[in-house]
């Protein structure tokens, strides 16, 4: 049986007992760290936002981890590697308050660039060589400290997507050149997990202020209320989706690591029922109702069914931060003018919608795809 806590927790002052409270549901820290091990905590810093925008992994749950595993004797580090598009990794810091936290806890607070990486074979069809940071592979264990959030290219970010911060910043945006499909990316997420999975000692996702709509970054907050915890990271995943309403036999990533229905009847739940989270009617990205439609569909009306990349002018601060994530060039822009799609070269991996800061790149619909993706 797997365990999955369930916690209850309304506002991030409070986060220190309800982080305790979910790790002590599923055994208690000291049962996943040993005195002495240098243990890398891994939140979601996907960009420097505010941690209010439910973007990134809240810095309070941040500190009661670091906080669990300093009680059992053990090293705490923490870092991560934001998006490709992101170079300045201390107004990262800065901003989503993890320099603060750290230094308040005397915490080492680790550059996944500058510490270098490795490359593997991972066994994927798509990307032969993969880069991991040394941060991650030299230490002895891995706490997983993913943000409760939708996904435009994945349809859903938690726990397994977490561990794609494990490749340094840049390539990622290289690697999104040879996964750009969902099913594509799904299959290198899974082996990027299966990878790293003896060395995670648990996954605590932060759900208190969550992201539904067109994540993980330009989506709506949403106020879950939830600490959820477990040993067993694509698990969890699948229990929370299944708890918010989506089949999770649609998911490519869930598909690849054999997770079906059936494993629900090999959880065993603790703390508060599900009812009492705010998970009715959460919104998953419209985009991905293309995914769902009958590939013979597809293949009939493919060139009338489409949605492309849009940049709003009236929106858009000239950052060029949606270029740099470009991993093929298809966004470009001349002079002192706003960018641009050059549409027939965009492979939809949505880089670029995902590292813009101010929601600033949307989407145009065909009249079919208006027809199947309504907005909600």
């Amino acid at each position: 049986m797997t365990k999955i806590s369930l916690v209850k927790c309304d506002d991030y002052s409070k986060a220190d007992n309800a982080v305790r409270e979910a790790v002590n549901l599923i055994g208690g820290v000291s049962v996943f760290v040993r005195p002495s091990e240098r243990i890398l905590i891994k939140p979601n810093l996907l960009s420097p936002k505010d941690p209010s925008k439910a973007v990134t992994t809240h810095p309070e749950i941040v500190r009661a981890v670091i906080r669990l595993v300093k009680e059992v004797g053990a090293v705490p580090l923490v870092g991560d590697s934001p998006g490709g598009a992101i170079r300045d990794i201390k107004n990262l810091w800065k901003v989503t308050l993890m320099e603060k936290i750290c230094v308040e806890e005397n915490v080492k607070l680790v550059n996944f660039e500058a510490a270098g990486s490795k490359e593997f074979d991972i066994g994927d069809k798509n990307i032969k060589k993969v880069n991991f940071s040394n941060a991650v592979l030299d230490c002895d264990g891995i706490v997983n400290l993913p943000k409760l959030k939708t996904h435009m290219l994945m349809s859903f970010s938690a726990g397994v997507k977490n561990l794609y911060g494990c490749v340094p910043g840049l390539m990622k945006v290289e690697y999104h050149k040879y996964a750009s499909k969902n099913k594509e990316f799904a299959d290198f997420l899974s082996k990027i997990y299966l990878f790293f999975k003896d060395k995670i000692r648990f996954t605590l996702v932060d759900g208190i202020l969550s992201m539904e709509g067109n994540g993980p970054s330009a989506g709506d907050i949403r106020k879950t209320n939830l600490i959820a915890a477990s040993s067993d990271a694509a698990i969890l995943d699948a229990y929370l989706l299944n708890e918010l309403n989506y089949n999770i036999s649609d998911s490519d990533l869930l598909k690849n690591l054999k997770i079906t229905k059936d494993i629900f009847n090999k959880i065993e739940l603790a703390g508060e029922p599900s009812k009492n989270f705010n998970f009715k009617n959460f919104r998953f990205p419209n985009l991905r109702k293309l995914d769902l439609l009958p590939r013979f569909i597809v293949r009939i009306l493919g060139k009338l069914l489409w949605m492309k990349v849009d940049i709003n002018k009236k929106m858009c601060v000239k950052c060029m931060l949606c270029i740099r994530a470009c991993p093929i060039g298809a966004i470009r822009h001349k002079s002192n003018a706003h960018p641009y799609v050059y549409a027939k070269k965009c492979i939809s991996c949505f880089c670029c919608h995902e590292m813009c800061p101010s929601k600033a790149v949307g989407f145009k619909k065909s009249i079919l795809a208006k027809i199947f993706i309504k907005d909600s």
